[in-house]
C-alpha cells in the first residue's frame, strides 16, 4: 500500500511539473542546502576516486577515506543548522556563522582522525552518525509543544527516504541496462569499476538532493495537520504489529525456560531483545496519533501495555549481557548493549509513570546515550580498555607473569588456557587501543619496541599483529588461539616464537627480497601489489582457502599450503620447523623462495586460513 501511494505520487508528480520546474526545484533546494550538497558531491568525489585505485594507491591516499567519512557526517549536521535556520528565521549573518561553526567542527574531527582508521574510529563515527540523524529529527521542536507537528515532520522525512530510495533504485538499473545495451549493441568498452562509481553517485547526490527537495519547512502548518496514510496504518496494523508480537511470544517463552531451567541465557537473546525493542518502540511511534481513535482497539491495547510487558524482557537483557562481562570484561560491544538496555529501562519508566509521556523523549535521550558512550568521561573506549586491562593484569598476576608491578620475562610455566586468555586480550588490545596503559610494566620503552617491530611494515593488519606478538614475546609468552567453537578446530604456525632471534634466509642467486600479510575474510582476500623490474607481481589468496597466488605477467603461480596446514590443525605444530614452511616455487618466468612466517586459520566444513605472513625471494629470468 505504501509504495502504491508512492508510485501514484510519483506518477502525478511527472504529469504535473515540466523540466523548467524540475530544474527551479534543484536550484531551489541547492540554494536552501548548499553545504549539505557540498558534503555530499564531495564524499561522493572521494568514494569514486577510491573505487578507480588500487590497494597498494589505496594506501598512499588514506585521505580519501576519512574524507568520505567527515563529508558524511556533515550532510547530517548542515541539514540540522539548516532547520534550525528555518525553524527560528535566523538572518543571513547567522547562518553564515552557524555553516562556518559546522566546517570548523568537521576541519577539527578531520585533523585529529589517523591517516589510518581503526575499528574504534568507526565505532565512533556510527554513534556520532545515529546521534545527528535523531538531533534532525527533533531540532526544529525542542520545546514541549508542537508534539504533532513533530510527528507528522518525522513522518514527512520517513516517506521521502522511501520515496528517494524507489527512485533512485530504479534510476540506477534503468542506467545499468542501458549501458549495458550500449556495452553489447555498439562494443563500447566500460570498466568495471564504472558501475560502482555510478551507484555511489546516484545514492551520493542524486538520492540526496531528491531527498531534500521534499523536506517540509513550515512547522505551523505541520501542527494543523493530521493526515494519516492509509497506507502506513496497513502496514503497521496488519505487519508491524503482528511480528512484533510474535517476537514477543518467543522471548516470553524463552523467559520462562529459563526460569524452570535455571540457566543463565545466551548471548545472542541480547540481539533479539534489542531487535524486539526497536521494532516495538517503532510500531509505537507510527500509530501515535491514530492510536486513540475509536475502532483502534489492537492499537490501543499494543501502546498501553508495551512498555509494561519490555521490563522482564529487559532484565533477560542486563542478564545476558551481565554473564559476558562477568566472563570476558566489558568490550565497546558489550558496553553499548548495557547502555542500551539502561535506556530502554528509562524509556519503559518514563512512559509508564510520566504524565506527559512526550514521543520526542525517544530521540532526544537516545541521541544523549550514543554523544556520551562515543565521547564522555565514561565512554565506551575508555571503559573497555581499563576492562580489559584490569584482566590481563589479573591473569598476569596470577601466574607469576606480572610481580611487583613488572613484568617478568622468566617466570613459572603457564597453561595453554591462560595462555589463550592473555592472546585474546592482548589481539584485542593491539586492534582497538593499543599498549600505551601497559607501559608501567615494563622497564624499558615498550613504544619504542614496538615502533622497532612495526615501522616497516605495510598496514594497520600488519602492524596490529607485529605489536601484539612483540608485547607477548616481551612477556615470555606465545601466541596461542582462544578455544574453538563446536564444530571447529584452530592451527597456527609462528617461524619467531619468544627468545627465538630474527630469521635468517639464504638469498643467493634471488635478485628482489619482499614481505606481505595477507587476511582473508568472508568475501575475498587482500591482496598485495609489488613492481619488480618494471613489472607487477600481485599476490592474492582470492581463488582458495588454502593456496596462495602470484600472478607475474602472464603467468600464476600456485603454493599449495593444505598439506602443511593439515599437520597445523592435527595438533603438530612441534613437528613443523621454519625450514618445513620454506618453499621454492618454479615458473616458466619467475622462480620464488616463499618462507612463510605466520599462518593461522580453522578448519570446520574446511580448512580456512585467516591470515598468512612471508618473506618472499625472486630470481627473474636474465
Amino acid at each position: 500500500m505504501v509504495l502504491h501511494k508512492l508510485q501514484n505520487d510519483g506518477m502525478g508528480l511527472f504529469k504535473q511539473i515540466s523540466l523548467q520546474q524540475l530544474w527551479r526545484g534543484a536550484v531551489t533546494t541547492l540554494l536552501a542546502y548548499p553545504l549539505v550538497l557540498l558534503a555530499a558531491v564531495t564524499g561522493t568525489a572521494a568514494g569514486v576516486t577510491l573505487a578507480e585505485l588500487s590497494f597498494e594507491q589505496r594506501q598512499r591516499s588514506l585521505y580519501l577515506e576519512k574524507l568520505m567519512l567527515v563529508s558524511s557526517l556533515g550532510l547530517i549536521l548542515f541539514f540540522t543548522l539548516e532547520l534550525l535556520v528555518r525553524k527560528y528565521k535566523l538572518a543571513l549573518q547567522w547562518r553564515l556563522l552557524l555553516q562556518l561553526a559546522g566546517l570548523l567542527l568537521l576541519g577539527l574531527y578531520f585533523y585529529f582522525l589517523p591517516p589510518e582508521l581503526e575499528d574504534r574510529h568507526w565505532l565512533r563515527y556510527l554513534m556520532l552518525a545515529l546521534a545527528l540523524h535523531l538531533a534532525a529529527s527533533y531540532a526544529m521542536f525542542l520545546n514541549r509543544r508542537e508534539e504533532n507537528a513533530f510527528w507528522q515532520f518525522n513522518k514527512t522525512l520517513f516517506l521521502r527516504l522511501l520515496t528517494s530510495a524507489l527512485y533512485t533504485g530504479v534510476l540506477f538499473l534503468g542506467l545499468v541496462v542501458a549501458v549495458l545495451a550500449m556495452e553489447e549493441l555498439f562494443a563500447v568498452e566500460v570498466d568495471g569499476e564504472f558501475y560502482a562509481q555510478l551507484w555511489l553517485f546516484m545514492v551520493g547526490v542524486f538520492n540526496t538532493w531528491f531527498f531534500l527537495a521534499g523536506v517540509p519547512a513550515n512547522v505551523r502548518e505541520l501542527e494543523q495537520t493530521h493526515q494519516y496514510p492509509k497506507g502506513l496504518k496497513v502496514f503497521t496494523q496488519f505487519v508491524l504489529l503482528p511480528l512484533v508480537s510474535l517476537y514477543l511470544l518467543i522471548l516470553y517463552a524463552y523467559f520462562g525456560k529459563i526460569i524452570v531451567q535455571w540457566a543463565w541465557p545466551e548471548g545472542w537473546v541480547s540481539v533479539l531483545v534489542l531487535c524486539f525493542s526497536i521494532a516495538g518502540i517503532l510500531s509505537l511511534l507510527l500509530i501515535h496519533p491514530i492510536r486513540n481513535e475509536e475502532g483502534n482497539t489492537w492499537m490501543r491495547t499494543f501502546a498501553r501495555w508495551f512498555y509494561r510487558a519490555l521490563f522482564p524482557l529487559i532484565i533477560l537483557l542486563m542478564l545476558a549481557i551481565w554473564r559476558r562481562v562477568s566472563e570476558y570484561g566489558v568490550t565497546e560491544g558489550r558496553y553499548i548493549v548495557a547502555a542500551l538496555a539502561l535506556w530502554l529501562l528509562a524509556t519503559a519508566l518514563y512512559f509508564l509513570f510520566s504524565r506527559q509521556k512526550n514521543i520526542k523523549f525517544i530521540p532526544v535521550t537516545l541521541s544523549i546515550v550514543a554523544v556520551l558512550a562515543a565521547f564522555g568521561p565514561v565512554n565506551a573506549f575508555r571503559v573497555s580498555e581499563w576492562s580489559q586491562v584490569n584482566r590481563l593484569e589479573a591473569l598476569l598476576q596470577e601466574n607469576g607473569v606480572l610481580v611487583g608491578g613488572k613484568v617478568q620475562q622468566q617466570h613459572p610455566p603457564v597453561s595453554e588456557e591462560v595462555e589463550q586468555e592473555v592472546s585474546s586480550i592482548a589481539d584485542y588490545l593491539a586492534r582497538r587501543h593499543g599498549f600505551e596503559a601497559l607501559q608501567p610494566w615494563f622497564n624499558g620503552s615498550l613504544q619504542d619496541s614496538i615502533a622497532a617491530a612495526t615501522d616497516s611494515l605495510d598496514n594497520r593488519w600488519q602492524r596490529n599483529f607485529a605489536a601484539r606478538g612483540k608485547v607477548l614475546d616481551l612477556m615470555g609468552l606465545a601466541y596461542t588461539p582462544g578455544s574453538p567453537r563446536a564444530g571447529e578446530t584452530y592451527f597456527y604456525f609462528d617461524s619467531q616464537p619468544p627468545g627465538a632471534g630474527e630469521a635468517v634466509h639464504d638469498i643467493q642467486g634471488y635478485a628482489y627480497a619482499l614481505q606481505f600479510h595477507l587476511r582473508n575474510v568472508e568475501g575475498g582476500s587482500e591482496r598485495r601489489e609489488y613492481t619488480l623490474g618494471g613489472a607487477p607481481l600481485l599476490v592474492s589468496m582470492d581463488e582458495d582457502a588454502t593456496t596462495v597466488y602470484f600472478r607475474f605477467e602472464q603467468e600464476t603461480l600456485k603454493l599449495d599450503l593444505l598439506p602443511v596446514v593439515q599437520k597445523l590443525a592435527r595438533g603438530q605444530q612441534e613437528q613443523v620447523k621454519p625450514a618445513d614452511m620454506t618453499f621454492v616455487v618454479q615458473g616458466e618466468q619467475v622462480q620464488l623462495k616463499v618462507a612463510i612466517e605466520e599462518l593461522s586459520g580453522y578448519r570446520k566444513d574446511r580448512y580456512y586460513i585467516q591470515s598468512v605472513g612471508a618473506s618472499v625471494f625472486v630470481q627473474l629470468p636474465e
